[in-house]
């Protein structure tokens, strides 16, 4: 569930790859999103794939919100929401996250450095990995969907700006 106070600091991190296609989907998420007046206390990321450099994004987060592709029992274009330890348990037993080890680290790190914001994933399965900068059909549609959830998430939230 996602119920966030207005005084909780949100990062919307979209990680991937642009340039191989359905593996950039948090990107392309993230990308969707940059035009949404969202409160003063949500923030959208372009996280790439950099994995360590993202740490100090982390250093004032509350509440985190990582978008990805992931190999999961999905059908096309659907989207899943998870909680951190579901999120955590689907890589360690699928392997299925393309940047697994980078975010994993960069959590593990994050709490030895005394900060462990609330961590959730949005994530679809991946269509196509090739060389594009194009998402497939089905995975462009699970993007519009992951940014229209979030828009109706933090509007439900009553999260309001200053």
């Amino acid at each position: 569930m996602l119920n966030i106070e207005p005084t909780e600091n949100v990062l919307i991190l979209g990680i991937g790859n642009v340039a191989l296609g359905d593996e950039g989907f948090g990107i392309h998420v993230a990308r969707r999103l940059k035009d949404t007046s969202f409160p003063a206390n949500v923030r959208v990321e372009e996280g790439a794939v950099a994995g360590f450099d993202l740490l100090g994004t982390l250093t004032d987060v509350d509440r985190l919100i990582v978008i990805d592709a992931m190999i999961l029992d999905l059908a096309l274009g659907e989207i899943a929401f998870m909680d951190l330890d579901a999120g955590f348990n689907a890589i360690n037993k699928t392997n299925m996250s393309f940047h697994q080890v980078g975010i994993v680290e960069l959590l593990q790190i994050s709490s030895l450095v005394g900060k462990t914001p609330r961590v959730h994933f949005l994530v679809t399965k991946p269509d196509k990995m090739e060389w594009s900068f194009e998402l497939s059909p089905m995975v462009a549609q699970a993007a519009d969907k992951a940014a229209a959830f979030l828009q109706q998430k933090l509007a439900i939230n009553h999260i309001t700006s200053e």
